[in-house]
């Protein structure tokens, strides 16, 4: 009989959802999805298409634009390849002065070349135009294997056209089938002789990407490691914090690996000290009207599909330190209680999380976070003017565009443009006569957004950990916008690193007062409306900041083309919100 835990996470501020997939075989359709655009580039085949989304992503495809379906060249492969390792690795590429290759002197070959994972074709002949096979590709995918220190299971992999494997190339192609990068086109055939076309080439190299990045999660934040997952081809937002608050519901009723597992993964390394961190979070985000962030939790078993409860201690251990509520429903009335309490928690912003189709769940763990707040420094709707937006799939829209000059904290390092635009956390009151009253403020709480812009990949937590922040008089224009998005987030919860958790031998005995169950889904919902009052649209409007002297000549901003947007507690360095606008509404 099949037990499975749910984990809904909805929040009031964005939407992410993200999947990712294996092949069987590499021109296997996956999944369908609508077309994404790539420059001028005709969309790649269906089946490759979250690939090269996630190429695009981590920056692999960064100034690469060659048809999908054409056959790869060894300099593209190379390019492709250089990229992936630059992003997948910490390696510092080896230079030289001295002419290798009579017929290149491209940098990114040289590179590889000199680290051993591409060889010439004959004394200082590369022969950069010629194309290449699917066991050439193989060759330099094992010596990327090699190079980076990948481990594998020995297995023997027997294709009806093994024969036709050259003897040179018949031990990469057992690695890589290994390793899962590399795999056979239909029919039990590997076609060694056949051309290897740019989509094959990047999702080979997005699953080496993957394998080699296990070990590169360890050393990124939670939020990034989420980032790099998220699509490039829509409009999204997710709540590192939300995820993190229902995986450590969870984490609190596991043990073993499955504990261990969560825990690496949200980079927490004790749980007692994060609890506490948490129940003082909950405490101080629900202490005032003036900038609203209330963190809602629920724990509810179905009775309809199990006669398991939460147990007792677990149960405790959730009202005190995430004053969860815990509730029992049926098939019949899970749908209007839960998403009822959705609704009443998320001020109306997410309705539902429930559907039928996810009703007949056997226990569930609900995490909803609530923000509304002022800018410090509201904008003039006055000065609220159509302009350009240039959107990734290089459509030209006009949309409206919020403007104002003033004294801002501003950073441009690493070719990466952050503007920070903090909430309102002070107030001064006046009567009807006018006169002062009091001053309202919010104590331990200091929340701001932060608009980040880049022609690179850059990694947003990363970037905003020492952002050296200065001062500057700045006359900002960025859009208006509004976002609404859903996911199941398990495909990128394994990618990052929770496995066991969704295994059916999971570890969750410590939750039930009998018995055990596995995660079956993880739903992220979220929702966010920034205008010139601020986010999620607050009715009060505060004082506007003001100078004594003149001004000098402001730095002009304008966010007119993909951005990134994190809302950051900048006093428990949590990251609230995390999104990126790339497409015109």
């Amino acid at each position: 009989m099949k037990k499975v835990l749910s984990i809904i996470l909805c929040i009031t501020l964005v939407l992410s959802c993200v999947s990712s997939f294996a092949a069987s075989t590499d021109d296997e359709i996956i999944e369908k999805t609508e077309p994404i655009a790539h420059g001028d580039l005709a969309a790649p085949s269906e089946w490759a298409r979250e690939y090269v989304s996630k190429a695009d992503r981590i920056g692999m495809t960064d100034y690469f634009k060659v048809p999908w379906t054409q056959i790869i060249t060894r300099t593209q492969f190379c390019h492709l390849a250089y990229n992936m390792l630059d992003r997948a690795t910490d390696i510092e590429w080896k230079h030289t002065s001295e002419e290798i290759f009579d017929d290149t002197d491209n940098a990114m070959v040289i590179s590889l070349y000199l680290e051993g994972i591409i060889e010439g074709k004959g004394d200082k002949i590369f022969a950069p135009h010629d194309e290449i096979t699917r066991e050439e590709a193989a060759t330099i995918l094992k010596r990327i294997a090699e190079y980076t220190k990948l481990g594998y299971t020995e297995m023997y992999f027997e294709f009806d056209d093994g024969n036709q494997i050259s003897e040179w190339a018949s031990d990469s192609v057992q690695r890589v089938c290994n390793l899962g990068v590399m795999q056979g086109v239909g029919n039990n055939k590997f076609d060694p002789k056949g051309g290897y076309t740019v989509e094959q080439a990047i999702t080979t190299l997005v699953r080496m990407f993957d394998v080699i990045s296990d070990d590169k999660f360890a050393y990124m934040s939670f939020a990034d490691k989420m980032y790099v997952n998220m699509p490039v081809d829509k409009n999204y937002m997710f709540s590192p914090l939300s995820i993190k608050m229902a995986l450590m519901m969870a984490a609190n009723g596991a043990s073993g690996k499955t504990k261990t597992e969560i825990l690496d993964t949200i980079n927490v390394a004790d749980i007692d000290h994060y609890n506490e961190c948490i129940r003082l979070m909950i405490e101080e985000y629900s202490q005032s009207e003036l900038l609203k962030m209330n963190i809602s939790n629920s724990i509810w078993i179905n009775s309809d599909n199990t006669s398991q409860r939460f147990g007792e201690e677990y149960n405790k251990k959730l009202a005190e330190v995430f004053n969860a509520e815990s509730g029992v429903v049926n098939n019949k009335t899970a749908e209007k209680e839960i998403n009822g309490w959705v609704n009443e928690k998320t001020q109306g912003k997410i309705p539902s999380i429930i559907t039928r189709d996810n009703a007949n769940f056997w226990a569930m763990l609900v995490n909803a976070v609530y923000f509304k707040g002022r800018w410090q420094n509201e904008f003039n709707k006055s000065a609220t003017k159509k302009d350009d937006f240039y959107s990734r799939d290089g459509k030209t829209t006009s949309i409206d565009f919020m403007n104002k000059t003033s004294w801002m904290n501003y950073s441009k390092k690493d070719g990466i443009t952050i503007v920070e635009l903090p909430y309102l956390t002070r107030e001064e009151i006046f009567d009807e006569n006018g006169e002062y009253v009091e001053t309202k403020k919010l104590q331990g709480v200091n929340i701001s957004m932060y608009l980040m812009m880049s022609d690179r990949n850059f990694s947003p937590e990363e970037a905003l950990y020492e952002p050296e922040l200065k001062s500057k008089y700045i006359a900002l224009s960025v859009p208006k916008f509004d976002i609404e998005y859903s996911v199941e987030l398990n495909d990128i919860l394994k990618t990052v690193g929770i496995k066991k958790a969704f295994e059916t031998d999971a570890e969750f005995r410590g939750m039930f007062d009998g018995g055990n169950m596995w995660l079956d889904s993880t739903i992220h919902k979220t929702y966010i409306k920034v205008d010139e009052e601020g986010t999620e649209a607050a009715a009060v409007t505060g004082a506007g900041m003001g100078a004594t002297s003149l001004p000098p000549e402001p730095l002009e901003i304008k966010y007119n083309k993909p951005f990134t947007f994190v809302i950051k507690d900048n006093i428990n360095g949590e990251i609230l919100f995390m999104g990126e606008y790339a497409f015109a509404n």
